[in-house]
């Protein structure tokens, strides 16, 4: 089986195309399942420049993706996800959103760090490289917090702070192995995300070491292209396929109604 649980559109307002374009886009290339999964709302509107308004997301989101199952269900099946950041302070508004909504799998991501009020975005601004230690210990430290919340099913690119720039000590060598415990510990599963293919890091979220780490502790894996064009999607999965098979037994993980199950991956045109 081959599914792609990693999907934008423009809800997010820094994606491109309608969500029905990834679901054609995802039957064209002959995908089993497709995961809708914009960025959820944040509260007081935080961050509004990168995902919906709660409005939006039940007045369009929400209604769109039900019409869309219904429309393809024998063409393919589209699974309601949804993307959600974890911060400290917003973390009980969004155990709350999500329970009081019909997901089928929940995407657990990191861009922000620091405390709030003081939060350090993991895109826009350049970080002199003595900020980089710290970002990459705090980074693991929020995805441990984030797989401990009990909010998410699947961790997203849980390497992606490498996108500021390397950075390695001990403490963070800790700090990763801690974060992949908890993920462990949660029951949850990590994303082979193939973005970082498209980016100056040309490798995957996360990369081969944490895989590796990932292989060791017995974590499941899933994939996601975090396609924000619908010309994305599936994007670089050859390669992903193969990570799949080297760090993942050759097994996906697959949600329906937040429950996983682990099915044999395949390949393209397979």
């Amino acid at each position: 089986m081959l599914v792609d649980y990693h999907t934008h559109s423009k809800l997010c307002r820094h994606a491109h195309g309608e969500i029905e374009e990834y679901v054609q886009a995802a039957v064209k290339l002959g995908l089993h399942e497709v995961g809708c999964s914009d960025h959820g709302p944040l509260p007081d509107n935080y961050d509004l420049q990168h995902r919906m308004t709660l409005d939006e997301y039940y007045s369009s989101y929400a209604p769109a993706v039900s019409e869309l199952v219904d429309r393809y269900r024998h063409k393919i099946r589209i699974k309601r996800g949804i993307e959600c950041d974890h911060l400290e302070w917003t973390d009980k508004w969004t155990k709350h959103f999500v329970a009081e909504n019909d997901f089928d799998f929940v995407i657990g991501s990191v861009h922000f760090v620091g405390a709030q009020g003081s939060e350090k975005p993991l895109f826009g601004p350049t970080y002199d490289e003595a900020e980089l230690p710290g970002l990459h210990e705090a980074y693991y430290q929020s995805v441990r917090d984030s797989a401990k919340s009990g909010m998410c099913d699947i961790i997203a690119h849980c390497d992606l702070v490498k996108k500021l720039g390397a950075s390695g000590s001990k403490k963070i060598d800790e700090a990763i192995w801690a974060a992949l415990e908890e993920i462990r510990k949660s029951d949850l599963c990590i994303e082979i995300n193939t973005s970082g293919w498209r980016r100056i890091e040309h490798e995957a979220y996360p990369g081969e070491r944490i895989l590796s780490f990932a292989k060791d502790l017995k974590i499941p894996m899933t994939l996601g292209s975090d396609a924000h064009t619908p010309e994305d999607v599936a994007r670089d999965f050859d390669k992903a396929v193969a990570l799949i098979e080297r760090y993942g037994r050759g097994r996906v993980s697959v949600f329906e109604k937040r429950r996983r199950s682990e099915v044999k991956v395949s390949r393209l045109g397979h």
